[in-house]
C-alpha cells in the first residue's frame, strides 16, 4: 500500500512539474558585490520585471512560470555597468556559467538547445565575417588580384555559412536572430573605402524585420538601432555629425514598425543623446519625433523630465532662480565662481560633510556658496544656518517636488554644482571629495 502511495506522490510530482523549466547560472570567476540576481522579459526592446532571487555557492537559480511566452530574457546582477545577460527562452532548461564582467563574450550555455544553436552560429560567422572585412582592408591598402580572389571565395563561404544555420534552427526560436544577424557584404572587393561604407549604410538593415514580434520583442532591433545611429556616423565637425545623425534617425524611423516600438526607440535614442550631453540632439529628437507621436503617447512629465537632465550638463548656463527679497543666481557678480549646493537637514552626509566644506572654503576667498535646503518646514533650517555665515541660503519647500531641485534634477542630497563668473556650469563633482579637487585645480 505504502509502495503504491509513493508511487502516486511520484507521479503526481512530475505530471505537476511537466513544463516547468528551469533556468540556472554560474558565475566564474565570482565576485562578492554580486548578491542578487533579477529576471526580466523583453518586450519592445524594454525589460519588464518578473522575479528575482539571492545567488548561493556562486550560483543563482529560477522556476520559470508556465505563463511565460517564448522570447528574450535578460538577467541583472549590477545596476551599473556590466551587469546583464540577455539569452532566449523556449519553453526548455536554459543553464549557463559566464564571467561577470564580460557576459556576452564568455558565456557558455550547457543546457539550451536554442542559446547553443545561435552561439554557435556567432562564433561560425563572425570568424568567417572578420576574415572577409581584413581582406578587404588588405585590398585597399594593397589591391592584388589574387585578394580579390579570396575575398570572392570567402564571401561565397560565409554565405554557406548563413545557409546551413538558417537550414538547421528552421522551426527555432533562434531562427529569427540567426537571420536578422546577417550583414551585408558586397559580392566583389570595394575599390574605395567611402563605397564600402556607404554600402554597409545602405544596406545595413536589409535582413531586418521591423514587425518580427519575435525580434521586436528582444534587444536586438534597439541594438541594431543604436549601432546604426551611434557607431556607423562620426565627423570632427559638430554641425556634420549632427546631420548624419539626423539622416541616420530618419532612416530608421521611416521603416515600418510597430507604434508601440517606434515610440520607445525613439525614446531609446533620445536616452542615448543624453548619455552623452548632447542637448542639441535631445531637443531636436523631442520636437522632430516625440512631439508628433500621438497625443495619447506623449507625456508633458517626460518631457520636462529629458529637459531637466540636459539643462545641467557641463558648458550649460544654471537654471536660474531668485532667494529672499531681491536675490538671483544669474545676477550674483560679487566672486570668480560659486557652488550651488543641494541638502537637507534630515541628510546624515550633508551634517557631516558641509562643515567640513565651510571650514575648506575659508581660504578659497573668490568663491561663493548658494545652499540649497531642500525642506518640508523651515525650523530645523532656521536653526543650522548660522553655522554657515557669508553663505547665500535658499529655503526649497517641497524638498524633491520644490521647483529649483526639478529645474536641476537633484535626485539626492548633497548635489554639488561649480559655476563660473558667468555661472555656466564647469564641473558636476558625483561627491565631495571631488568638489574638493575640482576646486583645488581652479
Amino acid at each position: 500500500m505504502i509502495r503504491k502511495y509513493l508511487l502516486f506522490v511520484f507521479v503526481l510530482t512530475s505530471l505537476m512539474s511537466f513544463g516547468q523549466s528551469q533556468l540556472k547560472g554560474t558565475f566564474e570567476p565570482f565576485t562578492k558585490d554580486i548578491k542578487w540576481v533579477m529576471l526580466y522579459q523583453i518586450k519592445d526592446g524594454r525589460q519588464h520585471y518578473i522575479k528575482n532571487t539571492k545567488i548561493e555557492n556562486k550560483s543563482f537559480y529560477f522556476e520559470m512560470p508556465k505563463e511565460l511566452s517564448s522570447g528574450m530574457y535578460r538577467i541583472v546582477y549590477r545596476l551599473q555597468g556590466e551587469g546583464f545577460l540577455d539569452f532566449l527562452y523556449n519553453k526548455e532548461d536554459v543553464s549557463f556559467k559566464f564571467n561577470p564582467d564580460y557576459p556576452e563574450e564568455t558565456v557558455m550555455y550547457s543546457k539550451s538547445r536554442e542559446n547553443k544553436m545561435y552561439q554557435e552560429y556567432l562564433v561560425s560567422i563572425l570568424g568567417a565575417q572578420q576574415y572577409l572585412d581584413s581582406l578587404q582592408i588588405a585590398y585597399f591598402k594593397d589591391p592584388k588580384p589574387s585578394t580579390a580572389a579570396t575575398y570572392q571565395e570567402t564571401y561565397y563561404e560565409l554565405k554557406d555559412i548563413q545557409k546551413e544555420y538558417q537550414n538547421k534552427s528552421k522551426s527555432m526560436l533562434a531562427f529569427n536572430f540567426i537571420q536578422a544577424t546577417q550583414r551585408y557584404n558586397a559580392k566583389t572587393v570595394v575599390e574605395a573605402p567611402q563605397e564600402y561604407l556607404e554600402n554597409i549604410k545602405i544596406n545595413f538593415f536589409e535582413h531586418i524585420d521591423f514587425q518580427d514580434p519575435i525580434l521586436v520583442n528582444s534587444s536586438f532591433l534597439v541594438d541594431r538601432t543604436i549601432d546604426y545611429i551611434f557607431n556607423l556616423n562620426y565627423s570632427q565637425d559638430k554641425t556634420v555629425q549632427q546631420n548624419l545623425y539626423k539622416e541616420s534617425i530618419k532612416n530608421v524611423l521611416e521603416i515600418p514598425k510597430k507604434t508601440s516600438l517606434q515610440k520607445d526607440l525613439i525614446q531609446i535614442i533620445i536616452e542615448e543623446f543624453v548619455k552623452s550631453e548632447d542637448p542639441e540632439m535631445v531637443r531636436y529628437m523631442l520636437d522632430t519625433y516625440y512631439k508628433k507621436l500621438p497625443k495619447e503617447q506623449q507625456s508633458e512629465g517626460y518631457i520636462s523630465e529629458t529637459l531637466a537632465k540636459i539643462t545641467v550638463v557641463v558648458g550649460a548656463i544654471a537654471p536660474d532662480f531668485k532667494w529672499g527679497e531681491d536675490k538671483q543666481l544669474s545676477t550674483l557678480n560679487t566672486h570668480k565662481n560659486y557652488i550651488v549646493v543641494f541638502w537637507s537637514t534630515g541628510c546624515s552626509h550633508c551634517k557631516k560633510q558641509l562643515p567640513e566644506m565651510y571650514a575648506f572654503l575659508k581660504d578659497y576667498k573668490d568663491i561663493q556658496v548658494v545652499a540649497v535646503a531642500l525642506e518640508k518646514e523651515d525650523t530645523d533650517f532656521k536653526k543650522l544656518i548660522p553655522n554657515f555665515s557669508g553663505w547665500e541660503h535658499v529655503l526649497g519647500k517641497g524638498k524633491w517636488k520644490n521647483d529649483i531641485a526639478r529645474d536641476y534634477n537633484v535626485e539626492s542630497t548633497p548635489t554639488f554644482i561649480l559655476l563660473n563668473a558667468n555661472k555656466r556650469i564647469i564641473a558636476l563633482p558625483d561627491n565631495y571629495s571631488e568638489l574638493k579637487e575640482n576646486v583645488k585645480a581652479l
